[in-house]
C-alpha cells in the first residue's frame, strides 16, 4: 500500500494574478508559439518555470533552470504564491473528450505527497511510458527550484 501523507500547497493569489493569465498547459503540450504566448499573457506566467526559453548565451550557472527557479524564489517572496495554512490532500476533477468519442469522460484522483518507491515493488505505477531525456529535464528543473 502506498504511504502518502498530506501537504501545504502552494496557489497563485487571485488578489495579485488574474488565474486565466498564468495557468498553462503541461509542458510537453507548450509549442513555441504557445510559449511566446504565455510569457506575453503575464510576468507571473508558471510557463517561466516549467518550460523557460533558452538564451544565446546560456551555460551551466545561467540557464533556463536557473531563471526558472529565481522566478518561483521570487514569486514566492512577493506574494505571488500563498501557500496554504493546514495541511491537506488535493481532490480534484477533470472532465474531457476522447478523440473521436461522443461522450464526455470524467478522471477523480487526488494529490498528496507520496515516499519513493521502487516500481518493482507494486506500490506506485507508472501512469506513462516515460523517457530517459524528459524525466532528467524534470528532475533539473526541480533540483534547481528546491535549491535555492
Amino acid at each position: 500500500m502506498a504511504n502518502i501523507a498530506p501537504f501545504r500547497a502552494l496557489r497563485y493569489d487571485p488578489q495579485r494574478v488574474s488565474l486565466s493569465q498564468v495557468v498553462t498547459q503541461p509542458y510537453d503540450k507548450i509549442s513555441p508559439d504557445m510559449q511566446r504566448k504565455y510569457y506575453a499573457a503575464s510576468p507571473y506566467n508558471l510557463v517561466r518555470v516549467i518550460l523557460g526559453q533558452t538564451h544565446p548565451g546560456d551555460n551551466s550557472q545561467q540557464n533556463v533552470y536557473a531563471r526558472a527557479a529565481a522566478s518561483f524564489h521570487d514569486w514566492r517572496r512577493q506574494g505571488i504564491f500563498l501557500q496554504d495554512a493546514e495541511p491537506s490532500l488535493y481532490v480534484y476533477s477533470q472532465r474531457f473528450s476522447m478523440p473521436n468519442a461522443k461522450v464526455e469522460a470524467e478522471r477523480r484522483a487526488f494529490i498528496a505527497l507520496g515516499r519513493v518507491e521502487d516500481y518493482p515493488a507494486g506500490v506506485v505505477f507508472r501512469h506513462e511510458q516515460t523517457l530517459a531525456k524528459p524525466k532528467a529535464d524534470r528532475l533539473d528543473l526541480l533540483r534547481a527550484t528546491l535549491h535555492r
